[in-house]
């Protein structure tokens, strides 16, 4: 192999390498104790960029309803300390107003970041932010 096929490959090597640093599933819960999150569980796939979660629909005193959303994996960004920070959304249901959106990253520890957005009119109007909350992640080795 002249040097020049042995740099070409050596570079689609790392390439490929950098690429799939990520891959697989990555699971959260909330961690700690406190008030409970809407949010109760966070299934990201990298391979197919979706994200799947388990979410409080209606709250009582007696019980909690669930339900599932689905949302899009909107990017993954490396982060200083090499570990990826996930972006997604979770478009509002029929009936329901507000698009949620997410960051997820580790600081020290698991955050989500999210904040809430609905469309007056036809301009996109801040309604909610959630400061990061805590939560336990998990990576699989692939997904």
């Amino acid at each position: 192999m002249n040097p020049k096929s042995a740099k070409i490959a050596l570079q689609a090597f790392f390439v490929l390498s950098t690429g799939s640093a990520f891959a697989g599933t990555i699971t959260c819960t909330p961690a700690g104790a406190g008030p409970a999150s809407w949010i109760r569980r966070i299934a990201i796939d990298d391979h197919s960029r979706t994200v799947n979660m388990d979410v409080v629909r209606h709250r009582t005193k007696e019980a909690d309803t669930m339900g599932k959303i689905r949302a899009d994996l909107l990017g993954i960004e490396e982060t200083p300390g090499g570990e990826p920070a996930y972006v997604f959304n979770a478009i509002a249901a029929d009936g329901a107003e507000v698009t949620h959106l997410f960051r997820l990253h580790k600081a020290g520890e698991w955050r989500l970041a999210s904040a809430g957005v609905v469309l007056v009119g036809k301009v996109p109007t801040l309604r909610t932010i959630e400061p990061g909350k805590v939560f336990d992640c998990k990576r699989s080795e692939l997904g």
